[in-house]
This record gives C-alpha cells, structure tokens and sequence, in this order.
C-alpha cells in the first residue's frame, strides 16, 4: 500500500467502526511519512474505548520520540489524550474542540470531541463541534460522509429526530456500509418513537452493521430494544442471549446494553432465567468501578437484580473510595453515582417512595453520567414505576407494567456542579 494511503484507511475504518484500525498500522514505524498520524490514531483508538484498561496504549501512543519533528496538530492530539490520561475529561473534550478551531477538517478530532462530551454528557456540544465544522466541507467531497453521520447522531442525542434521520441516511447515502451511519439512523428513528420502523430499518440494514465491527453489538441492542417495545420478546431475548450475554463478559459498555435490555423485558414480565447473575458475574471480572458513572450504575443494578449484596457493597466501597478524590471522576461519585446507589439500593429494598425521591434530585444532573438519552432511559423507567408502586401499594406489577410510560423528560445535560470541574 503506498505510504499516504495506510493512515486514511485506517481513519476510515475507526470512523465507520469496521476492521481494526491500530493493526492497520502495525507497520507504521519511526522514520514513516506517516508515523505521528498512526501515533494519533493509536491513541485516538484509547481514548474512544473510554476504558481505563487502554490507559497503557494510549500512554506508549504519545510518548515522545526523537525519530522526527512532530507537527503541530499531532502535538495537540497528543496533549489532548494526555488530558484523558490525567483523569481531565473536560480538558481533554476542550483541547479537541481546540484542534478543529484551527483544523476544522480534522475528522478524527471531530470524532474524539464527541466521544469526550458523550462521555461527559454533554450532549448539546455534540452538535456544537460538529455544526461548526460544517462549512468546511464542500457536500460532494466523499469524506463529508462521516461528518453527516456524526451530526446525525449529534442531532439525534439533542432531540431534533427529524432533522437527524435525515442527515444519517444521506451519510448512508454515500457510504451505504457504514455501522456508524446506520447507527445514526436508528437513533434518530428510537427518538421519534417509531418502534416498527426502527425494527425494520435493523433488519433492512443487517448486511451493513451485523458484520465484523465494534458497534455491531450495539447495533444489535437497538435492534432489540425496537422488539420489545413492540411486543416481540422472543426476538429481543434471542438478541440478548446470543449476542449481548456473551459480549458482556468482554466489554463493560456490552454490558450496560444488556442490563438495559433485560431491564425492559423483565418489566414487562418476562422471566430473568438467570440472566441478571450472568451479567452481574461480567461486571464482577471487567469493571473498574469508580471510572465512569454510567457503567457503575448499570454494574449497581445488576448485582441488585441478581440479588448479589456482597457486590453491592464492594462496589459501594469503591465509589466511596472515588468520591475521596480531587479529580472530575471524584465529582462525579460525590453528586451522582453515590446518592443513585442510595436510590437503587431503597428500590431493591422496597422503599419506593424514598427510591423515586432520590431519583426524582437526580433528574437535573443524571444526563451528566454520560450515555445516551435512550441509555439512561432504564433509571428514569425505575423512578416512575417507584413512584406508581408508592401511590399504588395494593395494585399488583401487572396492573403497574400496563401503564403507558410518559415521554422522557427532558435533562439538564450541562449542571454547573459538574461543569466547574
């Protein structure tokens, strides 16, 4: 492959999430033309697990070396995820917004920008990065693909489903096979509200996400979520169990897909069968507790669901140990993820007048977990079903699942709290 060409496909590959982009670049040694371009890849690739087992990857991708000038862009990529490394995801979500002020056709910053705020929650910068970037672009330029996904699903996070499905499927236009796309696309439609729509969109759009890709599980995820809205539970329980179990025992965020999964279907009667200890048991052997608000929640109710206390209580321990610290993880366990391990524990406990409370003082900072707003669409689902058992005592679950949920409230993605950080 001529030089220039190995980092653009292997850009290519990470924004679509197909293939395995740092191998691409295996190859890619001091002295290449292109060796600062595959570092900031390399990195790049850390940074979006949003994991802390990458944080080794991530420290040899930017560690300096001698072998050549490093260019200015390369040199703020590198300070960004150094940002991330030091437990500053503000900074590090800055510092790439920073990059396409200056370089505002810098794909792979734009892709790094919204991870960062995802993380964080920050939902409405999504479409802040992204739309700026915009008139950089000519529209018939074939990369401009990649940033119409990515404002798709920025849209798409912000509410406006229209607009957001729109922009995916002229990104699918160009790039048909792209997961990142078709993911887009299947936000903007769960958004909207059109179960079997959705449901048919996945299924029309196996050839183009249920292949070898990192967003193939989660693709998957949304296409059984759109089953059980609509009643197909036999399909969303087949997706559970042959795709979402056994990625769980190996990706934290697989995990939480398949808590909120088994969540709906048990609300709605279905039997667990086991399945809340297998995902308790994958939280158990891959979480690192204290990292990421969202993921700790979803490990909390599944070891609630699963009727584990002894984990519970580690990962109670853990957090509090968290919460000690002076950094935006720390903040984070203090104003969120502690009081919604109250919360939970008193729903599981059958307080539920005391759960829905707790959860009712989390709504102005919850969208601050990060995740999406369909994600954490399972913690506002627990706080109205708390709060109808404490109205309702004598009425049975069945009487309470029949009740038509209302639409989620809006969140308070930016809490000054949480922004000070």
């Amino acid at each position: 492959m001529p030089p220039m060409q190995a980092y653009s496909q292997a850009l290519n590959h990470l924004l679509c999430a197909v293939g395995d982009p740092v191998a691409e670049l295996r190859d890619i040694t001091p002295g290449h033309p292109e060796f600062h371009q595959a570092r900031m890849l390399r990195a790049a690739a850390g940074v979006l697990a949003k994991i802390p087992e990458t944080f080794p990857a991530i420290a040899q991708a930017i560690r300096p070396t001698d072998a050549q000038p490093v260019p200015p862009q390369a040199r703020a990529h590198f300070a960004a995820a150094e940002a991330w490394l030091a437990g500053n995801p503000v900074l590090a979500a800055e510092s790439y917004a920073s990059i396409l002020n200056k370089w505002p056709r810098d794909l792979l910053a734009l892709r790094l920008a919204q991870s960062c705020y995802f993380f964080l929650g920050w939902h409405e910068q999504l479409c802040t990065v992204v739309d700026a970037v915009m008139p950089a672009w000519q529209r018939d330029e074939t990369d401009f693909g990649y940033v119409l996904a990515m404002a798709s699903f920025a849209h798409a996070e912000n509410g406006d489903a229209a607009y957001a499905e729109a922009l995916g499927r002229q990104a699918l236009a160009r790039e048909p096979s792209c997961p990142m796309g078709v993911h887009a696309v299947a936000h903007a439609i769960a958004e909207s509200g059109r179960t079997r729509d959705g449901a048919r969109w996945m299924r029309d759009q196996d050839a183009h996400w249920a292949t070898q890709s990192r967003m193939r599980t989660h693709n998957a995820w949304h296409l059984a979520m759109f089953d059980a809205e609509a009643g197909n539970y036999e399909s969303a329980l087949s997706i559970l169990d042959d795709w979402l179990l056994p990625a769980s025992t190996k990706s934290p965020l697989d995990a939480c897909d398949a808590v909120a999964l088994l969540w709906r279907l048990v609300t709605d009667g279905v039997e667990d069968a086991g399945r809340w200890s297998r995902i308790s048991d994958a939280f158990e052997h891959i979480l690192t507790p204290g990292f990421w608000s969202y993921v700790d929640l979803h490990a909390a109710l599944a070891h609630l669901s699963a009727r584990k206390p002894e984990r519970v209580q580690r990962l109670t321990q853990a957090i509090e140990r968290s919460a000690m610290g002076d950094n935006y993880a720390a903040l984070r366990a203090r104003h969120i993820t502690r009081p919604a391990l109250r919360a939970l524990a008193a729903w599981s406990e059958g307080r539920h007048g005391e759960a829905a409370a707790l959860l009712s003082d989390l709504q102005p900072v919850l969208g601050d977990v990060g995740g999406s707003r369909i994600q954490l669409e399972v913690f506002n689902s627990i706080e109205r079903e708390a709060l109808l058992r404490e109205r309702l005592p004598q009425c049975g679950l069945p009487a309470l699942r029949s009740a038509k949920a209302p639409a989620p409230r809006p969140i308070a993605w930016h809490h000054p709290v949480l922004q000070a950080a």
